[in-house]
């Protein structure tokens, strides 16, 4: 089997395509190892949120290396969803329960208001132990069992296609420079206002969009220098402003369900600070996002995937 606690001994990225996308892959399957024992436990949603991180950057990996590498059916987009699914759910509850935990501690809050976010958080809780407890199945279960056999299986007999010999540095401007284009021809740049739904919703599909995008650049930095990191953090930095955005649409969703389409009116302070915060993170998010619409910014994008370090 795959050992978690196996140490990573790397020089230097390996040149061959097919032993990079290896090595990354067996990186990714160690590290959600490593978590198992902590996300059993349940006692730290950290054990948790980095299995995640984990499953995430294997799905990437996947992704990037399809063309090179052969995996089982076992190992497949199919399998990975599945247990992201698992996974997610109770990642999010986490995030919930953190964010509602700390609106609390930092706000001068009635007494009327304090006793119905009681009765939120303690649904929250309820959420939280009930698909904690499918978590813990599905870790037991023969279906991840089988994904972590097939992993295990395929980094001991790895298969590949003919293209797996190609050097990395012949190959990275072609993985890379259609997932970038992608990206730039999204339709949620061109979102300015913040009033309709629909606009939103393709605002939350780029910042998806530009997680992926980061994912995929992480995958492949090692290749690259200093400027090819910053717009790794740029895109950090875009991602967590959007995701800003979505934590207060999953936030007021689940107020819904548990309160009704009425919560305002139980929660007059709440409902101010998003307003606020929305307000405040979407001025900011028009100003960040001026700079990818222009022809320079973009042609310096393309140029940046064409020289490695």
């Amino acid at each position: 089997m795959v050992s978690a606690g196996s140490p990573v001994v790397i020089k230097r990225a390996p040149e061959r395509l097919g032993d990079y996308a290896h090595q990354a892959i067996q990186k990714c399957v160690r590290h959600i190892l490593k978590q198992e024992k902590g996300v059993l436990a349940q006692k730290d949603p950290e054990f948790v949120h980095q299995m995640r991180i984990g499953l995430r950057r294997l799905r990437t990996a996947s992704e990037v290396f399809g063309f090179a590498i052969a995996l089982p059916n076992a190992m497949g987009e199919r399998a990975l969803k599945r247990l992201g699914k698992v996974l997610g759910r109770v990642r999010d509850l986490d995030v919930l329960q953190d964010w509602f935990a700390r609106y609390v501690d930092q706000t001068d809050l009635k007494k009327s208001e304090m006793k119905v976010l009681r009765t939120v958080t303690r649904r929250l809780k309820q959420h939280r132990q009930k698909y904690g407890v499918q978590m813990t199945k599905y870790l037991h279960s023969k279906a991840y069992k089988r994904l972590i056999k097939a992993c295990d299986r395929w980094l001991k007999q790895p298969k590949y296609t003919s293209l797996a010999c190609l050097p990395m540095t012949v190959a990275l401007p072609d993985i890379q420079l259609p997932m970038i284009s992608q990206l730039l021809l999204h339709p949620g740049w061109l979102v300015v206002h913040d009033t309709k739904k629909t606009e939103l919703e393709q605002v939350h599909a780029l910042r998806k969009r530009i997680k992926g995008v980061r994912y995929q650049m992480e995958l492949l930095r090692t290749f690259y220098g200093e400027t090819y990191k910053q717009q790794i953090s740029a895109f950090k930095e875009m991602q967590d402003l959007l995701g800003g955005l979505q934590d207060q649409a999953v936030l007021q969703s689940f107020l819904v369900e548990v309160l009704g389409a009425k919560w305002p009116q139980k929660l007059p302070s709440l409902k101010k600070y998003f307003r606020q915060q929305h307000k405040q993170l979407w001025q900011r998010w028009l100003v960040v996002r001026q700079p990818y619409l222009s022809l320079t910014r973009r042609n310096e994008l393309h140029q940046l995937f064409l020289e490695t370090a």
